[in-house]
C-alpha cells in the first residue's frame, strides 16, 4: 500500500476585512471538511473571518505572521502546513493539485504557486509584480488555463513564498520551527536548513494564484540564498523560466517578434514571405505582433504594412536602450553568423528560424571560394543547432536537414507557405517586358534567377523536343537574373552553339520586374518549372493564379504539393517530358483539367493556414528546454559586450599600449609603473618625464585588461 500523507492544514493570515472577504469566497468552497483551517492576525481581521466565514469552522490562534505559524505547528501536530496570505485569492482546483504535486515530490520541503504578484514567480511578467490578472481573466479562469497548459516541469527553487506555499511537515522536524523577523524572512530561513539537511523545494507551475499584496523585505535569509534567488530570477534557461514562459503564453497573448529587415526594395519571394505573415499574424486575437524593420521599407511593402494599425514597429539601427524581449523572436529566412542569433536573442526569449532550403550548404559553386562555402556550411549548422524551433516550408526541406543532424526532430516543424497574396497588391495584368518584341508564336516561360539546379538547360532541350518530335511552333523565354556564382548560363549558352536552329526561338530577358512577370505569366502557353531542388516552390501556384499550366517533374519540395500524375516531366529525359506535355500545349482541355488539379493542391494553402503553423510552432518553442548551447551564446555575447563596452573607450594609442596580444606594457612593468604611480605625487613626476599624451593609457590599463582576461580567456 501506498504511504499516507500527514493531514493537512491551512493557515490563513487574516488582516483588514475587504482582503479577506475575496480570499474567503474562493478559498471556502475548495476546503474539504476534513481540512482544518486556522487563522490569526488583527482584531479587525478576526472579526471580518468571524463574520464572513458562515458555517465553515476555523480555529483563531491570537498572533500573526511567525508567531501564528508557530502556533499552528504546536496545535495541529504532525501535519502539513498551507501558508496562505489574506491577500491571496485560490482557484477552484488549487488544493487537490498543490497535494498531487507534493505527492509526486515526496522530498520536498516546500511548495510554492506560481501568481501575478510573486517576486521571481511572477507571470505573465517574469520579476515584475502585475498589479491585476490579464484584462478579461477572473482568477477562476486565469488558474484554470494555468492548470491545462502546465508544464508540470516543478522546477526547483532557492526559497518559498509565503502567498501561497506547502510546507512539510518532514521538513519542520529535520529543520525546526519557523525564526524570522518577518514570514518572507521565516520562511526563507527555514528553507535555507532544510536545504542543508538534503531536501528541496519547488514550484507547482500547475497552481496559480492570485495576488493583490506586495512580498516585505529581503527575500533571503543568508547571502548565498540570496545569490541563489539571483540566480533563478535572472536565468533564461532553467526550467523554472521555461515554466513561467509556458505560463504567460496561457494568460496573455503570445509574444513574437518578427525579424523583416529584408523589407526593402522592390517585390521578391522573401518580400511577399513576409508582408503576408504580419497580416495574417496580425489578424490572430493570440499573437501579439512586433516587426524589426528596414530604415527604408520597399514602396509596396509600405503600402500592406500601413494597413496594420496593431502591429508594434521597431526600426534597425535605431533600437532603444531598453527592449523587452517577446515570448518569441522569427527570422523567417536563413541566419548566416553566430553574431545574427546573438543579436535575435535579445528580441525574444526563445529563437525560431526559418531554413528556406540548403542548396547554398550544399552547393560550393555557388560561392566564390571554397573558404566561404565552409564558413557558410559552419554557420547555418551553429544557428540551426543554436534555435529553439526550425521551421521549414516543406517535409522534403525539413528531411533534408535532418538527414545531416543539423537540426533535433522535436525542434522541427514544417509550415507551408500560403500560394496566393492576400494583403500585398501585385499587378493584375502587367506590362510587356520591353525587351520581348512583338510575335505571334506561343512561347514556355522560364522564371527564376539562373542558378545551375534551376536546370535551364533541360527547359532547352524539352524546346527542342517539342519543335523536332512534335511540331510544336513556339519559342522559350527566360526571364530570371544570372549569378555571379554556381550559375548555368554557361551550359545554356553551349547547349544553344550546339543547336543553332533554336537559338532564334530563345529569347533571355533577365531580371523581370513584378508587372513584367505577371504580364508573361498571364500570356505563356505553359511555365517550364524544371527546378532539380527547392524547399517550397511558389511558381506552379502563381502560374494556376494566371490560368497557365506549369510543367514540372516529381522532385524535393514539389513532390510534397502536387501528386505525381500532376508532374508531367520525366527527370531529366526532353524526350519523354516532350511527348507528355504535347498535349497541354495543344489541347485546351488538358490544359484546362492541369491549371485546375494545379489550383485545387494549392486551396488549403492559405496564409491563414500558415499563420496558425507559425503560432503553434511559437507555442511549441516555448514549452520545449532552450537548446544546450544557448546558455553558452548567451555568455559568450555576454563577455563580448563586456570587452568591448571597456575597448570602445580607448584610443587607439591607449590599446597599444594595454591590447592583450602584443601590448607594449607587460606584467613587470606595470607592476613598476603602478609602484611609481601609487606614492605620493608619483602621477605628476611621471607626466613630467614622459611626452604630455603618454600617460592617458594608465588611466585605462586595469580595466581593459581584465575585460580582455574575460574575452580571451586563454590568455591570447
Amino acid at each position: 500500500m501506498p504511504e499516507r500523507r500527514p493531514p493537512t492544514v491551512v493557515v490563513l493570515s487574516v488582516a483588514g476585512a475587504d482582503a479577506v472577504a475575496r480570499c474567503l469566497s474562493a478559498l471556502l468552497p475548495t476546503l474539504p471538511a476534513d481540512v482544518a483551517l486556522y487563522a490569526g492576525g488583527t482584531d479587525e481581521g478576526r472579526a471580518a473571518i468571524a463574520d464572513l466565514a458562515g458555517p465553515r469552522a476555523f480555529t483563531w490562534l491570537d498572533g500573526e505572521g511567525v508567531a501564528l505559524w508557530n502556533a499552528v505547528v504546536e496545535a495541529a501536530p504532525g501535519a502539513d502546513l498551507i501558508l496562505l496570505d489574506a491577500a491571496t485569492e485560490v482557484g477552484p482546483h488549487w488544493l487537490e493539485d498543490l497535494l498531487a504535486v507534493a505527492a509526486a515530490e515526496p522530498d520536498a520541503a516546500t511548495i510554492t504557486a506560481l501568481s501575478n504578484s510573486a517576486a521571481f514567480l511572477s507571470a505573465p511578467r517574469r520579476n515584475l509584480a502585475w498589479p491585476l490578472l490579464p484584462p478579461a481573466l477572473t482568477v477562476a479562469q486565469a488558474a484554470q488555463q494555468v492548470r491545462e497548459g502546465a508544464l508540470g516541469l516543478h522546477p526547483r527553487i532557492p526559497t518559498a513564498l509565503p502567498h501561497a506555499a506547502f510546507v512539510a511537515r518532514a521538513a519542520l522536524e529535520l529543520a525546526g520551527p519557523f525564526h524570522g523577523p518577518s514570514p518572507q524572512r521565516a520562511l526563507a530561513d527555514l528553507c535555507v536548513r532544510a536545504t542543508a539537511a538534503g531536501l528541496a523545494h519547488v514550484v507547482a507551475d500547475e497552481v496559480y494564484v492570485a495576488h493583490r499584496g506586495a512580498l516585505e523585505g529581503d527575500l533571503a535569509a543568508d547571502p548565498a540564498q540570496a545569490m541563489a534567488i539571483e540566480d533563478a530570477a535572472e536565468d533564461r534557461f532553467s526550467a523554472l523560466s521555461r515554466a513561467l514562459l509556458a505560463t504567460s503564453v496561457v494568460l496573455e497573448p503570445l509574444g513574437v517578434t518578427i525579424d523583416a529587415r529584408s523589407l526593402g526594395g522592390g517585390v521578391t519571394g522573401t518580400i511577399v514571405h513576409l508582408v503576408e505573415v504580419l497580416h495574417a499574424l496580425s489578424a490572430r486575437d493570440d499573437v501579439r505582433v512586433r516587426a524589426l524593420l528596414p530604415a527604408q521599407i520597399g514602396d509596396a511593402a509600405g503600402r500592406a504594412l500601413a494597413r496594420l494599425s496593431a502591429l508594434e514597429r521597431l526600426t534597425d539601427g535605431a533600437l532603444p536602450e531598453t527592449l523587452d524581449r517577446t515570448h518569441v523572436v522569427h527570422r523567417p529566412w536563413q541566419v548566416e553568423s553566430a553574431q545574427e542569433m546573438a543579436f535575435l536573442d535579445a528580441l525574444g526569449e526563445r529563437t525560431v528560424v526559418t531554413n528556406q532550403d540548403l542548396i547554398g550548404y550544399r552547393t560550393p559553386p555557388v560561392f566564390d571560394t571554397p573558404e566561404h562555402w565552409r564558413d557558410y556550411r559552419r554557420a547555418t549548422a551553429g544557428a540551426l543547432g543554436l534555435a529553439a524551433m526550425v521551421l521549414f516550408f516543406s517535409q522534403a526541406a525539413a528531411d533534408d536537414a535532418l538527414a545531416d543532424d543539423l537540426v533535433a526532430p522535436e525542434r522541427a516543424r514544417v509550415v507551408a507557405l500560403g500560394t496566393r497574396p492576400v494583403a500585398l497588391e501585385l499587378p493584375a495584368d502587367g506590362t510587356r517586358p520591353a525587351a520581348l518584341a512583338e510575335q505571334a508564336r506561343p512561347f514556355l516561360l522560364v522564371l527564376g534567377n539562373r542558378f545551375r539546379h534551376k536546370n535551364v538547360r533541360f527547359a532547352l532541350e524539352l524546346l527542342g523536343a517539342l519543335r523536332d518530335e512534335h511540331g510544336w511552333d513556339g519559342d522559350l523565354v527566360v526571364a530570371g537574373a544570372d549569378v555571379l556564382h554556381g550559375s548555368g548560363s554557361g551550359d545554356d549558352a553551349a547547349w544553344l552553339l550546339r543547336h543553332p536552329e533554336h537559338a532564334p526561338h530563345v529569347h533571355q530577358l533577365g531580371a523581370v520586374g513584378e508587372a513584367e512577370k505577371a504580364w508573361l505569366l498571364r500570356r505563356a502557353a505553359a511555365v517550364v518549372y524544371p527546378t532539380t531542388y527547392e524547399g517550397f516552390g511558389l511558381i506552379p501556384f502563381e502560374a494556376a493564379a494566371a490560368g497557365t499550366p506549369c510543367l514540372i517533374a516529381p522532385v524535393s519540395a514539389l513532390r510534397d504539393t502536387l501528386a505525381s500524375r500532376h508532374a508531367l516531366l520525366v527527370p531529366w529525359d526532353a524526350r519523354a517530358s516532350a511527348a507528355r506535355v504535347a498535349p497541354v500545349l495543344t489541347e485546351a482541355a488538358a490544359r484546362v483539367e492541369l491549371v485546375a488539379a494545379i489550383d485545387a493542391a494549392g486551396a488549403p494553402l492559405t496564409w491563414e493556414a500558415t499563420a496558425a503553423g507559425l503560432a503553434a510552432a511559437y507555442r511549441d518553442a516555448v514549452r520545449l528546454p532552450a537548446p544546450p548551447t544557448a546558455r553558452l551564446v548567451h555568455e559568450v555575447a555576454r563577455a563580448e559586450h563586456d570587452y568591448w563596452a571597456a575597448r570602445d573607450g580607448l584610443s587607439d594609442a591607449t590599446w597599444a599600449l594595454v591590447r592583450p596580444d602584443a601590448g607594449l606594457v607587460d606584467d613587470e612593468l606595470a607592476t613598476r609603473l603602478h609602484g611609481l604611480l601609487d606614492g605620493p605625487g608619483g602621477r605628476s613626476r611621471l607626466l613630467a618625464a614622459l611626452p604630455e599624451r603618454a600617460g592617458v593609457a594608465w588611466r585605462a590599463a586595469s580595466r581593459v585588461r581584465r575585460a580582455a582576461g574575460r574575452f580571451y580567456p586563454d590568455g591570447r
